[in-house]
């Protein structure tokens, strides 16, 4: 949710804070709008909302999916000598090392989260 907030404070510059990290500019914004609609998505899970089993599903898909986004592109940040993107432009010149290591610690939460979840269609 961190994340999603620092990117959602600084949008307007998000999608330049991308396009430093290497990608094409002319996929920067649509990376940038679908990486934060799938973290808004993947909300209902993480907060333990009490919905449907199918939108529970997709929740779930939708962490998988913006963490991985979020991997690739702090990869990318990585390789090409930039700063790490993952907080957009609102927490600025974090280290690409520690981001690496707060997207992979995010992985491990969300992997335990789905693997302790017994919930049930009602």
């Amino acid at each position: 949710m961190v994340s999603l907030l620092c990117q959602l404070f600084t949008f307007e510059k998000f999608s330049a804070v991308i396009t430093s990290a290497g990608i094409m500019p002319y996929l920067s914004l649509p990376i940038a709008i679908i990486l934060v609609v799938v973290e808004l998505t993947s909300l209902p899970f993480l907060i333990d909302m009490d919905i449907s089993k199918k939108a529970i599903l997709v929740s779930r898909v939708s962490g998988f999916l913006s963490l991985g986004i979020m991997m690739v592109i702090s990869f990318l940040a990585f390789m090409n000598g930039y700063w790490a993107v993952i907080f957009g432009a609102t927490i600025k010149n974090v280290n690409n090392v520690t981001a690496i290591f707060l997207v992979f610690m995010m992985w491990i939460l969300l992997i335990c989260a789905n693997l302790s979840t017994k919930k049930t269609a009602k």
